[in-house]
């Protein structure tokens, strides 16, 4: 069953990656003024939404590793293999078009395997700079579907355990090896969180109230700007993670209470959401290139009209790519393969 709530959140969250990634193109035209980068948070949304929608979507289901891990592949993979594709041919064909990046055969092999690798700059990102997320969820995805060979009362402790452990390990043997600081990072508690989530509306579906729920989601809201300004050097799961919980409960709670209202764009974009988190920095980078080349950048209102016609640019591609390359691509890879000499009558199995 489709959550309203979940789709909603989906879309807004890209939107907020989506205006953290103006900023870079506006310094490149000369802006160097505030800009709300808390609008990062986003990322803590889609970290939290993940570890709920994990939990809920296997409790109490006898869903196996392996198909678990198809599950996911299908989902995540194919979309991104081809726009890292399309980003390692622009780094062969016109290198001068990357703006910050370059062509490294091991970095991108590591990028197609979502493994965390240095780029050449020294940064902590795939050839596809957002997948820096996915490698996470990767991480977390090939943990959690370990867990599901135990009881569904022991997969949240597993988790947490394995997590809790890498961090703990993070901190007792400190190290300057990026790999090693990436991989014990602390943002992964942020799916856990998502699962505490999860635990909870399984387990109490009608606890909260609207109201309750409004303040969740604008409590929570306020409480990423606020820390952003007083606490900026703060643990992300605390000064991000934890709001984004709240907000995401709260949205939960206002969807119980029927108190969400239909906003059929902003559900688009939620189904959208993945095409648009993938292709918005290329789309960005185009924009911004061309939009400086031609010396619109230097106009009054220049950099504003940018920002907007940006976010309605990354929109329309977002949306255009769900319908027709995101959505087309997992049809073909979810389709069961039928053996080739399988003889009228006899039963296929499934994979």
């Amino acid at each position: 069953m489709e959550m309203l709530s979940i789709q909603y959140l989906r879309g807004i969250a890209a939107m907020m990656v989506v205006g953290v990634h103006l900023y870079p193109q506006l310094e490149r035209m000369g802006y160097d003024d505030y800009w709300p980068h808390w609008l990062a948070s986003g990322v803590d949304i889609f970290f939290a939404l993940s570890g709920f929608l994990m939990w809920i979507t296997t409790r109490g289901k006898n869903v196996t590793v392996l198909e678990f891990y198809r599950r996911r592949v299908v989902r995540i993979v194919p979309l991104y293999w081809v726009l890292t594709t399309v980003a390692v041919a622009v780094m062969l064909i016109a290198p001068h078009l990357m703006q910050s990046t370059q062509f490294n055969l091991m970095h991108v092999i590591a990028s197609y395997l979502f493994i965390s690798t240095p780029n050449p700059a020294g940064h902590m990102e795939p050839v596809l700079t957002v997948g820096w997320t996915l490698n996470y969820e990767m991480l977390y995805y090939v943990i959690f579907g370990l867990a599901l060979v135990l009881t569904t009362a022991w997969r949240f402790g597993a988790t947490a355990l394995v997590f809790v452990a890498l961090i703990a390990a993070g901190w007792l043997f400190p190290s300057s090896n990026p790999m090693w600081t990436s991989y014990t990072s602390n943002i992964t508690l942020e799916f856990l969180l998502g699962m505490g989530i999860g635990w909870w509306y399984a387990r109490d579906p009608r606890s909260g109230s609207a109201a309750l729920g409004w303040v969740l989601v604008l409590g929570g809201l306020a409480a990423i700007v606020l820390l952003s300004f007083i606490a900026p050097t703060l643990t992300r799961p605390v000064q991000q993670g934890i709001p984004a919980a709240a907000i995401v409960i709260g949205a939960i709670m206002l969807e119980r209470y029927e108190s969400l209202p239909r906003l059929p764009l902003l559900h688009r974009l939620g189904d959208a959401s993945y095409s648009i988190y993938l292709s918005h920095t290329i789309v960005l980078s185009a924009l911004s290139q061309g939009w400086r080349k031609v010396g619109l950048d230097a106009l009054p209102f220049g950099k504003t009209a940018f920002c907007v016609v940006g976010v309605v640019a990354v929109s329309v591609v977002g949306l255009a790519m769900f319908r027709w390359l995101e959505q087309p691509l997992i049809e073909v890879f979810k389709k069961k393969r039928v053996p080739v000499q399988a003889h009228a009558g006899e039963r296929v199995p499934s994979h």
